[in-house]
Parts: structure tokens; C-alpha cells; sequence
């Protein structure tokens, strides 16, 4: 199953971005699903960070399909504010040291730091390269 999951990758991210928030989005699922399996948090908080978190992924592979590079950098926006909404989040349920395993969550963590890295600098530099 591992080689499916690799073409399909290949077949649907062309970026170290797009790869990246892919590997970011299963980070998170994987956190969330363990963490549901401790049932001592109330599922709300839970859910929005399984949603704000995938819905990094999810506005990164919409910027493919922009219209214009003001549209592209809109929706990379989007996925900025997305990825804060998961680090507030992520702080807020963190500070419950039995929700998560510190490792896993650590990982996930410093994965979303690489996406912020990244869609920061990708942003900047299409501002500055299309005068926006």
C-alpha cells in the first residue's frame, strides 16, 4: 500500500510545498485519531484542530488552480490563517499533557513550522516578483 500512496503523491503534488503540507495533513490525522482514543478531551476542540490542520493541505492544492497570482496568494493565505488556527489549537489542547504524546505532537509541531516557513516565503517572493 505504500507504493500507492507514493504515485498517487506523484501524480498529485508537483512542489516540495504541496508534498510537505500532504505530509503535515497525515501528521495531524494520526495526532487526532490517538488522541480521540484517550477520550478525555471533549470532541470539539479535537475536531477543530483536525480541521483547521488538514485544511492547510486542502487551500495549498486550490493555489494550483489560481487564476491570477493575486488569487494564488490569497489562497495561500488562507492556508496561513488555517495553519495559525492549528497552532492555537495544538497550544490549547497541549497544555493537557494526557491528550497527546509529546513526541507525536512535537512532530507535528515543527512539520507545521516547515509549511509556515515555507508558505511564508513562497508568498513574499510572488508579492514581490508580480508588484503586489
Amino acid at each position: 500500500m505504500g507504493h500507492e500512496r507514493d504515485i498517487i503523491k506523484e501524480r498529485l503534488v508537483a512542489s516540495p510545498l504541496h508534498i510537505l503540507s500532504i505530509e503535515f495533513s497525515r501528521e495531524v490525522r494520526s495526532l487526532v485519531r490517538k488522541a480521540f482514543q484517550h477520550q478525555v478531551v471533549e470532541r470539539m476542540p479535537l475536531d477543530q484542530l483536525y480541521r483547521s490542520g488538514s485544511s492547510v493541505g486542502a487551500n495549498i492544492r486550490e493555489s494550483r488552480y489560481a487564476e491570477s497570482p493575486k488569487d494564488f496568494v490569497h489562497k495561500l493565505k488562507i492556508a496561513e490563517k488555517e495553519l495559525g488556527e492549528f497552532f492555537y489549537w495544538i497550544g490549547l489542547l497541549s497544555s493537557k499533557h494526557d491528550i497527546f504524546d509529546e513526541d507525536a505532537a512535537a512532530a507535528c509541531v515543527n512539520k507545521g513550522t516547515q509549511v509556515q516557513k515555507l508558505l511564508s516565503s513562497i508568498i513574499v517572493t510572488t508579492k514581490r516578483n508580480n508588484s503586489l
